[in-house]
């Protein structure tokens, strides 16, 4: 690969059936061969749900599973959008300035298109160049990550597409800023993500999970157990955050929590939004402090509008316009004390599990480890780590069930089997739907997953066995984005 390590690599376009099938495509379709593709993996967060978007750190892997996209150049400034998966229709358009784009409309289905996502890849791309374009581009765009599964399809097709466009237009791409500029292009289809997923696209790197800060966004390499295997269970319940208000509400939430446990403090803050992170630095406390502050200034299950209204001496029209999505202003309840708990909690176990990464790492170092890898000098030390590490995924989903009420019955059973076969299991990424993470032992993976399939998919969704197989999968930390071209 060539290019300095700030920057999205390239590489040589590699031999292999799904390239050769894309390339099919591309040229049956538009004449031509593709100039070059762009490759966007799909993650699984193994902790850390929902508080990217509160300012807290994250602990995602990348997934072997990806979007890639063959492209290839044209004269005309237009964007010519095909899809491996006939589903999908063909659509063609012109480039326009990115403040003409309009992203909008919704599917029979209630989902967004599938294009409206390609569209706001390329309207962010269109405004980081300030509309300076050199090239049209035809796209022909195959995944194979399980759409609406909480591993990051919708992030991974609008990052392929941005960083494609970008490519096509001579573009100098820093992993950092593309990183922030994907999750502000993600947006455009009104749900209002942290940056976790475009993060990882970027900055993943094979063989370990990144943890993941913000303000300036960072990526810290994080040495998982050698032993661990991590199992991705699909819990045939899918949800698109785009398609309902769940996500967004959660997001106003945690806004509105934020501002009201500044109250008291006697700290003036300008701006209008501020997040639970930004009040723990402003009240100068612990984490664990800011849980009990909770208990004490949000007492109360649920708060209504105009009480909320009230206490940030606010008109109802100003909440509207400040505080509120188009697709929450109609909310009349909310429930702060539990989505700040949550997110306070789950923060406290992000920072706890890196802690364990980082201590038996260490561990294998002294134990004679040349590359840092976390071995152990016992079963007993083995055994202990991975407990502690899945304790805390197990405390993470209870949760997201109880606390942010994001689960979904599925979900729940999956997390039942797995404790059952004392496997530590946690929903992934939004939820609604969705995936589970389970953390399993490397010689208790071909059982674990053999056992899922049957209480499961066979036995609970009565799936024939051999189709079951498709859902669940063991997986490994991959690389990030990446740019093919031709030698």
């Amino acid at each position: 690969m060539s290019g300095n390590s700030n920057e999205v690599p390239i590489a040589n376009i590699p031999s292999g059936e799904r390239i050769e099938k894309l390339s099919e495509h591309f040229y049956n379709e538009f004449g031509c061969q593709p100039d070059f593709f762009a490759r966007v993996p799909g993650r699984v967060n193994l902790i850390g749900e929902h508080i990217d978007y509160c300012g807290y750190p994250v602990l995602p892997m990348a997934l072997e599973q990806d979007i890639i996209v063959a492209a290839g150049f044209m004269r005309e400034h237009k964007i010519n959008l095909r899809n491996t998966n006939c589903k999908y229709d063909k659509i063609d358009f012109e480039i326009k300035p990115y403040s003409d784009m309009i992203i909008e409309g919704l599917g029979s289905d209630g989902k967004p298109f599938w294009y409206n996502y390609v569209l706001c890849g390329i309207k962010g791309a269109l405004e980081h160049l300030d509309n300076k374009v050199i090239n049209g581009v035809k796209l022909f765009i195959d995944g194979n990550i399980p759409p609406a599964s909480g591993l990051s399809s919708s992030s991974a097709l609008v990052s392929a597409v941005c960083l494609a466009f970008l490519y096509a237009q001579k573009a100098v791409l820093n992993k950092i800023e593309i990183a922030s500029l994907c999750a502000k292009c993600e947006r455009y289809i009104g749900t209002q993500g942290g940056g976790m997923d475009q993060a990882i696209a970027f900055l993943a790197e094979k063989y370990c999970a990144q943890y993941i800060t913000w303000n300036p966004l960072k990526a810290t390499k994080v040495m998982l157990p050698e032993d661990a295997s991590f199992v991705v269970a699909h819990s045939l319940a899918e949800v698109n955050k785009a398609a309902t208000n769940d996500y967004n509400k959660r997001v106003i939430e945690c806004r509105l929590a934020a501002k009201i446990l500044t109250l008291d403090s006697h700290i003036k803050i300008d701006h209008n939004i501020v997040t639970l992170s930004q009040v723990q630095k402003l009240l100068n406390k612990s984490l664990e402090e800011m849980v009990i502050l909770v208990h004490n200034q949000l007492p109360k299950d649920i708060y209504v509008k105009t009480e909320i209204c009230k206490m940030l001496n606010i008109t109802e029209e100003k909440m509207d316009n400040f505080y509120l999505t188009p697709n929450t202003i109609h909310l009349q309840e909310f429930k702060l004390k539990q989505r700040a708990l949550h997110v306070y909690g789950e923060a406290i176990r992000v920072e706890a599990f890196r802690g364990i990464c980082s201590e038996s790492s260490m561990n294998g170092i002294r134990n004679g480890s040349t590359n840092g890898a976390n071995t152990f000098s016992t079963d007993e030390d083995r055994a202990d780590v991975l407990s502690k590490l899945g304790e805390l995924m197990s405390k993470s989903h209870e949760s997201l069930k109880k606390l942010y009420e994001c689960s979904h019955k599925n979900l729940d059973l999956l997390v039942d089997i797995s404790k059952k076969l004392n496997v530590h299991s946690r929903l992934t990424g939004a939820g609604w739907g969705g995936c589970i993470v389970a953390l399993c032992p490397k010689e208790k993976v071909k059982e674990y997953i053999e056992k899922v399939e049957d209480e499961f998919y066979v036995k609970h969704c009565k799936i024939d066995k051999a189709k079951a197989k498709s859902f669940v999968f063991a997986t490994s930390p991959n690389y990030g984005a990446v740019i093919y071209t031709k030698k």
